[in-house]
């Protein structure tokens, strides 16, 4: 099962990559623009490029975390800005709060990690 959701994930991944060289190549095909409306159409590209790469990062993070047996997870969110990851939620051992970041840090993309991972307290206690 989690083998399977990690090639979902992987396959999340190189489909965001695609699109993103697709929508790019058919802007560069529309027919010629004044230069005025070329920079804007060049300046909106680059943010939605900006944007679909953090979507791959986020998502090629959450198949990493995921698929690795290092991590006693419980419940990690990853939200990524201009390939800043953004890491929060609950994991059940200390040791696992540093596993997780050194293991992003290692993702290709990964600009940085603002790590707001927190051990979650057992309740009984």
């Amino acid at each position: 099962m989690k083998n399977a959701i990690v090639k979902n994930l992987n396959a999340v991944c190189v489909v965001t990559a695609v699109s993103a060289l697709t929508f790019g190549s058919a802007a560069m095909a529309a027919t010629p623009l004044q230069e005025h409306d070329q920079n804007k159409a060049e300046q909106a590209m680059e943010q939605t490029g900006d944007y679909l790469s953090d979507a791959a990062i986020t998502t090629k993070v959450k198949s990493t975390i995921l698929a690795s047996d290092a991590l006693n997870v419980l419940q990690i969110n990853v939200e990524t800005n201009d390939g800043v990851v953004q890491l929060s939620g609950f994991v059940a051992d200390e040791e696992d709060i540093d596993t997780a970041e050194r293991i992003v840090r290692g993702i290709d993309g990964v600009k940085d990690v603002e790590n707001d991972i927190e051990v979650k307290q057992d309740a009984s206690a």
